[in-house]
């Protein structure tokens, strides 16, 4: 029973230590981090018109967009404008010799208005999805589908938001 005391007592020294260690480290850094969050943030910016008119010709490759064949559903007034739901959905039937190859999401009031990429092959039987944007303020979000046949769908609609999101 002797021997397990002693063995007991150098654990819970060494055990202190290493609290204290981890302790005085994590007091060391707070001042850092706390400058660092005190710091004046530089304030975000939405993207121009041009870095917009940028990515969606891109995407177009010379093509002129149709506003059919393609739906976004979202709200019309963002309350939690970090998480703002929204779905695009090509409504024209998928088969294996008409299919969308790929869709993009821009929100076109954001520092970076090309929020997501997807890419479809005619296996997947449909191109849908479903997302959640951060906006740093009321906006327009615009969806873009590429068809295998080189036709761009496009559908877009503006969204009001109480607050800016990407600030958080």
């Amino acid at each position: 029973m002797i021997f397990s005391k002693t063995r007991k007592q150098p654990l819970a020294q060494r055990r202190q230590l290493l609290e204290g260690a981890a302790l005085s480290l994590g007091l060391g850094l707070l001042p850092v981090a706390v400058r660092a969050q005190l710091a004046s943030p530089v304030p975000l910016k939405p993207a121009s018109a041009a870095e917009v008119q940028a990515v969606i010709s891109d995407f177009l490759q010379g093509a002129e967009p149709q506003e059919e064949g393609l739906e976004l559903e979202m709200p019309v007034l963002g309350d939690n404008p970090a998480a703002v739901p929204v779905k695009a959905r090509v409504t024209l039937p998928i088969t294996p010799d008409s299919y969308c190859e790929e869709l993009i999401i821009l929100a076109e009031g954001n520092p970076r208005p090309l929020a997501c990429r997807f890419a479809f092959t005619p296996l997947a039987g449909t191109a849908e999805v479903a997302i959640r944007l951060r906006l740093i303020e009321s906006q327009t979000i615009r969806a873009l589908a590429r068809m295998n046949d080189g036709r761009v769908l496009m559908a877009h609609r503006h969204i009001t938001v109480t607050a800016g999101g990407c600030g958080m």
